[in-house]
């Protein structure tokens, strides 16, 4: 089976999107959300620089969440 990479990914966490934004990551498109008119979804480029800087925000919300836990 191929390894096919897509070429962009949806974010639906605006606070995610904005550290995504800030680390300097590629903003291809905004759409409203589908399940609720309210809410916007940012579609980014799927590159390096947005794989890499989802991990970091990711590890920091993990370790945020495990310190919570641990108080």
């Amino acid at each position: 089976m191929e390894n096919i990479k897509k070429e962009a990914k949806l974010i639906f966490n605006m606070g995610v999107g904005r550290a995504l934004l800030k680390a300097g990551a590629q903003v291809i498109d905004v759409k409203p959300d589908r399940t609720n008119a309210d809410k916007t979804v940012l579609v980014f480029k799927n590159d390096e620089l947005f794989q890499r800087e989802l991990a970091r925000i990711n590890e920091e919300i993990a370790a945020s969440k495990a310190a919570d836990v641990v108080l």
